[in-house]
Order: structure tokens, then C-alpha cells, then sequence
């Protein structure tokens, strides 16, 4: 079984939450959402995923079943609300 991930939030720390999934046997980056979509084109380009224009839609894929919220820490609580609310698992990292 692999455990698909979706990354909200396309800066500089979720660049190494994709590196290490990438490592991790089992799983697989399926897709990201940044609130600026062509940041998020850009990452799903350079890491070989998905780029959703809304959270919604992220969220809404039966393929993702972790989240990992990698948005500045003052915007943790909504994308992560969201995800508990759509089922998905979470990893919220506090700085």
C-alpha cells in the first residue's frame, strides 16, 4: 500500500517535507496547493506532482491520505481544519 501526501504551502520547508517523502519507501508526493498557483506549478514541476488552485480540490483526492501543512506557522489552522475535516491525516510542524 502506498500512502499518497499532499503539500499545502510551496516555500522553502516543504521543499524537504518532498525530499523525504521521496525517501520514505511506501509513499508518494501526489500533490500540493500554494494560495499563489504559480508557485505551486512551479513546485509540482520540480517535484513531480500535481499543482491544485484550491485547497478543495487537494483535499477531495481520494489518492492523498496525508497532509503536511508547510505554510508559515500563523497559517497553520485553516488548510490544517480543513484536512482533519476531509479525513486526511495531518503533519503540522510547529516552528
Amino acid at each position: 500500500m502506498t500512502l499518497g501526501f499532499g503539500i499545502v504551502g510551496t516555500g522553502m520547508i516543504a521543499r524537504f517535507h518532498a525530499a523525504a517523502i521521496k525517501e520514505i519507501r511506501g509513499t508518494k508526493l501526489i500533490g500540493c496547493f500554494n494560495a499563489t498557483y504559480a508557485k505551486a506549478e512551479r513546485f509540482a514541476q520540480e517535484h513531480g506532482c500535481v499543482a491544485y488552485p484550491d485547497l478543495a480540490q487537494l483535499l477531495a483526492n481520494p489518492a492523498v491520505d496525508v497532509v503536511t501543512i508547510c505554510t508559515p506557522s500563523g497559517a497553520h489552522l485553516e488548510p490544517g481544519r480543513a484536512a482533519a475535516k476531509a479525513k486526511k491525516h495531518l503533519l503540522v510542524e510547529k516552528p
